[in-house]
Order: C-alpha cells, then structure tokens, then sequence
C-alpha cells in the first residue's frame, strides 16, 4: 500500500501517538490523584495523637507487665449471659482474683472492660463490686453478640495494679 492510496483521515502521525500518549498517563496520574485523596480523606493512618508519649511509656509498661508476672495473682473470669432477657445481651460477670497461694485479694477497684474488635462505639466498661472475699461481680449490656476482647483491670489499696487481657464469644 502507498501513501497515495491511503485516506488522510487513517493516517497515524506523530502528534496522534503524542496525545494519545499524554491522554493515557493523565488519566493514569488522574486516577491516581483521586485514589490519593480520596484514601487520605477516609483514614489518615493516625491512630493517636501521642504516639511518642506512648512510645516512650511503652517500656514503663514491659517493667510492670514484668513485675505483675513476679506477684503471680491471676484472675478467673466468668461471663453468663441472662437468658431471662433474650431480647438484650445481658451479661452477668464474675471474677475471682487471688495471689500466688491462691489467697484472695482485697481490691479497692475492679473493672471489666469490652471492646469490640470492629467497632470502638460498641466499648464500654462494667465496674465489678465485691461480692466476698477475693470475690467481685457487675453487670453489662452489651450491644451486639459475638467476639469480645476483653481487659480486667483492678487497683489494691497500696495502689498495686493488676491487668489481664482475653477474648470471649457470647452468643
């Protein structure tokens, strides 16, 4: 085929490689900038705002993780949910917390935190009162079944803390 023979309107040149050369990147490099953007608006990758505070009391927090591990208390935890409610998720929870000897101890404060794995507005805490010696029980409603992290937290009057972190399913 010669180029008398071929229509000026089929003809590739130059300039038509060119553009359409910069009409792909830019809309690669559009796609991009939205991507970019878009990304930057839903999560800015901050998951909180004292990071090197956090960081610098991180080893303060391996000291105490230590120190607990050395005093040897330990918690038994029990969760029943209240089939007397089958349209809400209430729960009734027990902890048993004792030393090394497996005596009881007296605590000024205990606390039972959830959390939800995937929703942090689903939070919250039940303050376990005495209920005996070594003995601390409380109440939660909880706002969805499921998968359960949990954290029991207590506090003795010599302000000795104590901290146990598990999980539970509660059907």
């Amino acid at each position: 085929m010669s180029d008398a023979t071929m229509n000026s309107q089929t003809k590739l040149t130059g300039k038509h490689v060119l553009f359409t050369l910069l009409g792909f990147f830019a809309v690669v490099i559009g796609v991009n900038v939205v991507f970019i953007v878009v990304a930057l608006d839903s999560w800015t990758g901050l998951t909180t705002a004292t990071s090197y505070q956090e960081g610098l009391r991180y080893n303060i927090a391996i000291d105490q993780a230590a120190e607990q591990r050395a005093r040897g208390w330990s918690a038994d935890l029990t969760v029943i949910r209240d089939s007397a409610k089958p349209d809400s998720i209430s729960v009734t929870v027990s902890a048993v917390l004792a030393d090394k000897e497996g005596k009881p101890l007296p605590l000024r404060t205990v606390t039972l935190s959830f959390r939800h794995p995937i929703n942090e507005r689903f939070d919250q805490a039940a303050t376990l009162m005495p209920a005996g010696i070594g003995r601390y029980e409380g109440t939660a409603d909880l706002p969805v079944a499921g998968n359960w992290d949990t954290r029991l937290t207590a506090m003795t009057e010599g302000g000795i803390s104590f901290r146990q972190d598990g999980s539970l399913w509660i059907k």
